[in-house]
């Protein structure tokens, strides 16, 4: 038996979970409004990076059609 073990796995399962729970109540959640802000602005991001790598993309296929010709 392993001597660092400390009570039943039930009883450790309880005081980790006890443990979570005090640290997620630590934590402080975005509001509404900032979250919101921050999803358009990943929005509008992905669009720019789909934008830019399709750019990259048809000009590298251009590229390198004008090379196998």
């Amino acid at each position: 038996m392993k001597s660092q073990q400390k009570g039943s796995i039930v009883q450790r399962s309880l005081t980790f979970l006890a443990e979570v729970r005090k640290e997620v109540a630590q934590v402080v959640w975005p509001k509404r409004k900032e979250t919101s802000m921050t999803a358009v602005v990943v929005c509008i991001f992905a669009f720019i990076m789909a934008f830019y790598l399709l750019i990259v993309d048809q000009s590298l296929i251009f590229i390198l059609q004008g090379i196998m010709k």
